[in-house]
């Protein structure tokens, strides 16, 4: 179950809030559900470290197959570069 709070903030807190999230990449309620879970639980379970990128894999319109394949080009140039 989801519940939503309101909790008043200063302009000055939003702002930074929102230069944070957008630096991370994040929704602002994204960021901030983050935050909160970390400093309540400790820190973010994988699955909450990669809903953005979940986020922008299926916004790009990538398929699987695709993302496969860039993985494993960025495996085999990595792994030539310490080859090196």
């Amino acid at each position: 179950m989801t519940r939503t709070i309101e909790v008043p903030i200063p302009d000055e807190l939003l702002k930074l809030v929102d230069e944070k999230a957008r630096t991370k990449g994040l929704k602002r309620e994204d960021f901030i559900r983050a935050v909160l879970s970390r400093e309540v639980k400790g820190a973010p379970s994988p699955s909450e470290i990669l809903t953005p990128f979940r986020e922008q894999v299926e916004a790009s319109g990538l398929t699987d197959e695709d993302l496969a394949r860039l993985f494993s080009a960025a495996r085999e140039e990595s792994f030539r570069e310490r080859s090196h």
